[in-house]
């Protein structure tokens, strides 16, 4: 008799453990673990699937086949302990089965499928899939019941704090599922709304225009020479925007007529975050818009492609402007276009350059100056030693960057 209960506590130990493990093992297994199982056995790797599509089912089968065997476990303990020690068989069972369970029912087993989950998942799909379905209908209750006592715990309006999202997009990195790319691209998406139209936007004193006071012919050369998929359409003074044209249907035209090559002006204040401005585009089906200061001039002018650049980092421009340059020149040294924004080079260069009304690195050298910059005039602050290197018409264009020591 006692040889009887004694195989009987063995197997259902080993059940237990089956059971504390194959949690493990199914919800350790990560999507190239995965893949692998599923190329060596398609079946297998399609059981799986199944059951990770609903994890409740494993859960609630694992929960209540583990709360069976455990039961068994203590009745048998307290069988075998009694027949060796009558009358004092509840005292000692209790604490040999509660250290047999933690050991080699709860933690061993646990341990064993993490380090073991891929080749264990495999063995342990079938005999999982089948307890599922056997368990159904106490399945089915507890379910029930859990669902019933859901809503008193269920966090109200609870969403992912920013450093909860980026530990997400981390371990998804880590876990095979997003690759370098697909990373710096969410998370330049999620930095669009940090972005302004300044940031990325070409300058007003780079716009190219023509009058619409003047004769239209002789738009053909400005529209030849600008070298831009669109020109600003503005009347007597370039504050007065009344639309863009398009210069590739324009010049195609061989009467060269202004309409058909005429788009709506589209306008957006300085301060709009990027992610707002992508959405306009988006609703308004346009790809190009004026960027208006506090006072209602133009500031600048924005494409659709200047904000997926931000994304993508691709050259993708409609106005087919240079990117602005950005070259190491020597050890801790750059060459930069003085048009770049502050945001980008601090982000590149891990500094923190910073003036007030200033947003490109030719406005942080102006209110550093304080006085219109020449060439070789050097600016020294925010651990950044700025040397004017080429001006145009009282401009900065170039300059370099030194990163001082400690910055």
């Amino acid at each position: 008799m006692v040889a009887i209960l004694l195989i009987a506590l063995v197997i259902l130990m080993i059940c237990s453990g089956f059971f504390s493990s194959s949690e493990t093992v199914f919800f350790s297994l990560n999507p190239l673990a995965l893949r692998r199982v599923s190329l060596r056995n398609p079946t297998i790797g399609g059981w799986i699937h199944k059951m990770l599509a609903e994890p409740t089912r494993i859960l609630s089968t694992v929960l209540i086949g583990n709360t069976i065997v455990n039961v068994g476990i203590a009745a048998i303990g307290f069988l075998i302990a009694d027949r060796f020690f009558p009358g004092r068989g509840e005292a000692l069972s209790i604490p040999v089965v509660t250290v047999a369970l933690v050991i080699f029912g709860e933690a061993g087993p646990k341990r064993v499928g993490l380090l073991y989950a891929e080749r264990l998942a495999s063995w342990y799909a079938p005999v999982m899939l089948l307890l599922i379905r056997g368990l159904t209908p106490l399945r089915f209750l507890l379910e029930r019941m859990m669902k019933s006592f859901e809503p008193m715990f269920r966090p109200r309006g609870r969403t992912l704090s920013e450093e909860e999202f980026e530990t997400v997009l981390e371990i998804s990195q880590e876990q095979g599922i997003l690759n370098s790319d697909e990373l710096a691209m969410i998370k330049a998406i999620v930095d669009l709304e940090d972005l302004k139209p300044s940031d990325v936007m070409t300058p007003r004193v780079d716009l190219v225009g023509v009058d619409l006071g003047e004769n239209p012919a002789a738009w053909v050369e400005t529209a030849r020479k600008a070298r831009r998929n669109f020109l600003l359409l503005y009347r007597d003074q370039v504050d007065n925007v009344e639309g863009f044209l398009d210069v590739r249907k324009f010049l195609l035209d061989p009467e060269h007529r202004v309409e058909p090559a005429r788009l709506p002006p589209l306008f957006v204040p300085a301060n709009t975050p990027l992610n707002q401005v992508l959405m306009q585009f988006q609703h308004d089906r346009l790809r190009i818009a004026i960027v208006v200061d506090e006072y209602g001039g133009v500031a600048g002018l924005i494409t659709r492609g200047d904000i997926l650049e931000e994304i993508t980092g691709e050259i993708y421009n409609e106005l087919s402007k240079p990117r602005p340059l950005f070259q190491q020149a020597g050890p801790h040294r750059w060459l930069v276009d003085a048009n770049i924004s502050l945001e980008e080079i601090n982000r590149k260069l891990r500094l923190h350059l910073r003036a007030e009304g200033a947003d490109r690195l030719a406005g942080w050298i102006a209110a550093l100056a304080g006085h219109i910059p020449e060439q070789d005039n050097v600016v020294e602050a925010d651990g950044a030693r700025v040397t004017v290197m080429q001006t145009i018409r009282r401009r900065v264009t170039l300059a370099q960057i030194e990163k001082m020591e400690g910055a």
